[in-house]
């Protein structure tokens, strides 16, 4: 664990970055006069590890965001999402470099490395660099699914290359990274030494996520399932652990393959992922939040979708529904506890005036063990969920009342096995290949969420199983920065993205209606996206978002590396 320590300390040293993709990292040893023995690789491998904190702002990593940016997610203030973005934003430009330097780091390392393999055992060479190439794989992954047609060269660059690398067609980039990551796998243990690292399952795992982007069915479900008959990995029994410090340190049924570890032996860096989208009125400053459409994807615990459910109450939309739900969004009358700055506040979560027309809720006393009336800044501060969001909060990643939110060293999951189950079974599916082991795969992740498994009608019909894996990679995966990736794959923005964000009744005495989901076989009905016409007057809204189809699928080549490389070209509509 100490050795992943020590990048995120260089993490933070390293947070800033040049402007072009191509220099050679500055604040990291030269290949030319470094690696000569295992010390100084490993060093060196800790450089890279570092650089994959893809860190914009506020101790956060850019994963954070990408659920934010499509329709189950919104920020605080309009931007990505509402289509309010172009080439010179500087988001869009400071992912691009931040993933660049994850690249150029990496064949920083495995071009200086050569010189000290016959001072390293041979296993640890090769596992070494076998890291390093999965990390670079990592980020030409991000890459591609947010840009398309990047740049893409596997050696350091002469100064003379800097500003004359032609964009390369993903798909190309795909056949190099695809063997890449089946050679680094032979060369990987199923389990890493410390927490943090990549293993075989994550090289295989990232093969299967990558062969589903680029919608090569058929290696995506291979690579999968190399990954569950490994039988190295399982589920943990309790959904809630995986988002909390001790559930992660724990790793019951060993379901956390690749994460970001915030290490308890140094004061920074820090995650502040809680404290973004935590209560106003438990001292955090909610600028993240959940939206209307995640929560009706949620289904009733029956297992039917809201609007073919006999138990969806309108009056009181968290009753009866699937448990991921509570433990990912926080719904009003919901009881919530925040540490924040030594001090552990409880509250009931309300987004409607008490009973005297005050906005006020309970708060307890941890003193004398009760429970009393006072002001309520969730309803009053003009950046809280009612007056900035639609109502809800992210309860994942938010409640854990051993760390604070303000030092918290709870840890964010890049890669876990649920996902790598439903990767399995949404690649069957979408290949045409409909068989038991479909069915087993969804089934586990469903039922350790506490839902019914598949009902007979629905596994046998392959309409209705791409309809449910797609429900479930939302449900179960949510606030985990995966569904912008699935949403451009699916092509589903056109149809989400072109409305309202619209969110909880906006009084408490006149409940919304049911939403209605498209007809049967519809795109709107595959994809669970709710149409919220039937009351829209009476739901807490939010601006008006704009998606242009095909453009908005790809972000824009930034101005800045566009100004310096002239080879490299807009994206379509851009």
């Amino acid at each position: 664990m100490k050795r992943i320590s020590i990048l995120l300390l260089a993490a933070a040293a390293f947070s800033s970055c040049k402007k072009d993709l191509n220099k050679q990292p500055l604040d990291s040893p030269s290949s030319g006069n470094y690696y000569t023995n295992e010390a100084e690789v490993g060093l060196g491998l800790t450089g890279v590890y570092s650089s994959t904190y893809w860190n914009l702002s506020n101790n956060i990593p850019v994963q954070v965001s990408f659920d934010q940016y499509t329709d189950i997610g919104l920020e605080r203030t309009p931007g990505i999402a509402a289509g309010t973005y172009d080439a010179t934003t500087g988001t869009i430009a400071t992912t691009w470099q931040l993933m660049y330097k994850t690249v150029s780091y990496a064949n920083n390392l495995l071009d200086g490395m050569v010189r000290a393999k016959g001072n390293i055992l041979p296993d640890n060479y090769n596992r070494m660099e076998a890291e390093a190439r999965v990390l670079r794989a990592w980020a030409y992954y991000h890459l591609i699914g947010l840009y398309g047609d990047v740049p893409f060269y596997t050696k350091p660059l002469l100064p003379t290359e800097f500003y004359n690398q032609a964009r390369i067609d993903k798909n190309k980039i795909g056949d190099f990274l695809l063997t890449d990551l089946d050679s680094a796998a032979t060369k990987l243990p199923w389990q890493p030494a410390d927490q943090g690292r990549v293993s075989r399952g994550v090289a295989l795992g990232l093969k299967s996520k990558l062969a589903l982007m680029l919608q090569r069915y058929d290696v995506a479900a291979t690579a999968a399932n190399d990954v569950i008959k490994s039988a190295q990995y399982g589920l943990n029994p309790v959904f809630a652990n995986l988002f909390k410090k001790t559930g992660q340190a724990a790793n019951a049924g060993k379901e956390i393959m690749y994460i970001l570890p915030f290490p308890d032996d140094l004061l920074n860096p820090v995650s502040y992922i809680a404290i973004g989208q935590g209560s106003r009125a438990i001292s955090a400053q909610s600028g993240r939040f959940p939206i209307q459409p995640l929560v009706d994807r949620y289904e009733c615990t029956d297992g039917k979708r809201i609007d073919e459910s006999p138990l969806y109450d309108p009056a009181n939309p968290s009753k009866n529904r699937d448990p991921r739900l509570k433990q990912t969004v926080t719904m009003h009358g919901d009881t919530i506890s925040l540490l924040a700055s030594g001090t552990l506040r409880r509250c009931v979560y309300s987004i409607y005036n008490n009973s005297a027309g005050k906005a006020e809720t309970n708060f307890y006393n941890f003193a004398t063990g009760t429970w009393a009336s006072a002001s309520n800044a969730d309803m009053t501060n003009i950046y809280g969920p009612v007056l900035n969001g639609v109502g809800y909060l992210w309860a994942k990643y938010t409640y854990d009342d051993a760390q604070d939110a303000f030092s918290s060293k709870t840890g964010f999951i890049y890669m876990r096995y649920a996902e790598i189950l439903l990767i399995y079974a949404e690649a069957k599916i979408e290949g045409g290949q409909l068989d038991a082991s479909v069915t087993a795969a969804i089934n586990q992740v469903r039922q350790r969420a506490g839902m019914p498994v598949i009902d007979a009608a629905v596994a046998g019909n392959l309409a209705k199983m791409k309809q449910l894996v797609r429900r479930e990679k939302v449900v179960e995966l949510a606030n985990e920065g995966i569904h912008l990736f699935d949403m451009r794959r699916w092509k589903t923005g056109k149809t989400a993205m072109n409305t309202f964000v619209y969110g909880a009744a906006a009084k408490s005495n006149v409940p919304a209606t049911v939403p209605t989901f498209g007809g049967a076989g519809s795109e709107a009905d595959l994809n669970d996206i709710p149409d919220y016409t039937n009351s829209a007057t009476v739901r807490m809204k939010r601006e008006q978002r704009f998606f242009l189809d095909p453009r908005d699928y790809l972000w824009p080549i930034p101005q800045g590396e566009r100004d310096m490389n002239k080879l490299l070209g807009p994206n379509p509509g851009w």
